[in-house]
């Protein structure tokens, strides 16, 4: 479904507006305010949800006593707990806060095996200098929203042709939520529908994990430990 398509849509149940043919670089003022809505429904999407169709990974690999590394450009923020050192498959902790960054710079560190890190300006920062040649892996959700018909992702609608990257039912009842307001129309029933609309989807969005809370499973007449929780470090084979 394209950006022209979802804006058609969102208007399906007003009757008291006629639809725009385009709505990229359309002048009518009803067109500008579609497109203007389009664009808030995906910025607030991707800034209040966290949506598997945003998780990116990304790698980066040392050099000698370079402690800073920007992060990508579609970059919007950091997943929690994915940060590793792939080199030594070590965990990599964080991200600290500022007490304990501050604590952890006022400590001359040279031997910890575990790196720390804390996201500064746009950059992952690591607590010491590395060595050359460590790669380290995170995963990030994205801030593009949207594609190009070409399949070229997007941090905003520019065409009519352009395809949303989460689901567009979350678009068309965003849209139309918002143009009801904006155009102090009755948007009660619209606002609820959006609500319910994210609240499924969010519901939906990725699968449940098993929780189990015990960190260690011994099976009976056996000695041998089977660890279920993620530990901090994975031996190299």
């Amino acid at each position: 479904m394209t950006l022209l398509t979802i804006c058609t849509r969102a208007l399906d149940e007003i009757s008291s507006f006629n639809v725009p043919d385009y709505i990229a670089g359309n002048t009518d003022d009803t067109a500008k305010q579609l497109l203007a809505f389009a664009k808030k429904v995906g910025t607030e999407l991707i800034r209040d949800y966290d949506w598997q169709e945003m998780i990116t990974e990304t790698t980066f690999t040392t050099s000698v006593d370079v402690r800073s590394y920007d992060v990508p450009s579609d970059y919007e923020r950091i997943v929690s707990d994915t940060t590793w050192d792939r080199t030594t498959r070590r965990s990599v902790l964080g991200n600290s806060t500022a007490r304990q960054w501050n604590a952890l710079r006022a400590v001359a560190i040279t031997t910890a095996q575990t790196f720390r890190f804390r996201v500064i300006r746009n950059q992952v920062t690591l607590e010491r200098n590395p060595a050359a040649g460590i790669e380290f892996a995170y995963e990030y959700l994205s801030k593009n929203y949207c594609e190009s018909s070409g399949g070229t992702d997007q941090a905003e609608w520019t065409n009519d042709t352009d395809l949303p990257l989460i689901p567009e039912d979350l678009f068309i009842n965003g849209i139309r939520y918002y143009f009801l307001k904006a155009n102090n129309l009755p948007y009660g029933d619209a606002e609820g529908e959006y609500d319910a609309v994210i609240a499924s989807r969010q519901g939906k969005n990725t699968p449940s994990g098993i929780v189990n809370m015990s960190a260690n499973v011994c099976r009976p007449g056996r000695r041998k430990f089977y660890r279920i929780n993620i530990p901090e470090s994975v031996p190299i084979v």
